[in-house]
């Protein structure tokens, strides 16, 4: 049995730790793993409880919510579409507005993906600030600069926010960080608009299946390994922001939405 003590100490030496995918202060390296799994309810509840065994929840944890806490996407695109459709002028980015918890820090964030591998890039920001970027203001002295260029660059506005409830475990494994994520009640409604309200209702992009997340630096750890063979976890394609728009365009076309 797992003592109290242990999970203490693992939640303390985490609390500093990012996701891996991020890396601080401009500095470089290796793009990060992602591998995503869809997971019946009951198959992601065994798999978390053996992440907990040598992970420990993330900071923003919330234990009145069962370990769990909202985040809310404000996902952009081109007015054709360039990021949902992957043309060559999306670059494979997508440039969104990231909530952690009710009324938690807001982040902007650029995420490049290449096969299996993420970078992402990320600045904080508050509602004024989002304000002045619907208004095309250049704000010189913000860390996230970057991020309004890059909306001017590609021609992008708000299309969607979409909400869900994520229970995260973080921790350090041969000196790299690592992150095992479960999201559920996976919901969007569309948004032309540079706002972070609640998605209250919308449409449900999940039924019944849970999203989980390996992340990683380097080689995938052992604990990792051990988990997909134990439990026969099988790499699905998915995304929540991909998900909303085929959803989205297939209800306008009446048919399937170009993919």
């Amino acid at each position: 049995m797992r003592l109290a003590s242990e999970g203490t100490e693992r939640a303390s030496e985490s609390a500093g730790l990012e996701s891996p995918s991020l890396l601080a202060n401009g500095a470089d390296g290796p793009a990060a793993f992602e591998l995503k799994f869809l997971l019946t309810e009951e198959k992601a509840r065994a798999v978390a409880e053996r992440a907990a065994t040598f992970l420990a929840l993330d900071r923003y944890a919330d234990p009145s919510r069962g370990n769990a806490y909202p985040i809310l996407s404000l996902y952009t695109d081109t007015p054709e579409f360039d990021v949902f459709r992957r043309t060559p002028a999306a670059g494979n980015t997508k440039h969104r507005v990231r909530r952690y918890g009710s009324r938690g820090p807001i982040f902007v964030e650029q995420k490049t993906k290449t096969g299996d591998r993420v970078r992402k890039r990320r600045a904080s920001a508050d509602l004024a600030t989002l304000a002045a970027i619907s208004g095309g203001i250049s704000i010189p002295e913000w860390p996230g600069e970057w991020f309004r260029d890059g909306l001017h660059e590609q021609n992008l506005s708000p299309v969607c926010r979409i909400a869900y409830d994520r229970v995260a475990y973080l921790g350090s494994i041969d000196g790299g960080t690592v992150r095992i994520t479960f999201d559920r009640n996976v919901r969007g409604v569309a948004e032309s608009k540079w706002e972070l309200e609640p998605v209250d209702s919308g449409t449900w992009l999940l039924e019944d299946e849970v999203i989980c997340e390996f992340k990683f630096r380097l080689a995938m750890p052992a604990p990792f390994k051990a988990i997909v063979e134990e439990f026969g976890l099988v790499p699905a394609a998915v995304s929540k922001y991909r998900r909303f728009m085929q959803t989205k365009l297939a209800a306008s076309s009446g048919g399937d939405a170009d993919d």
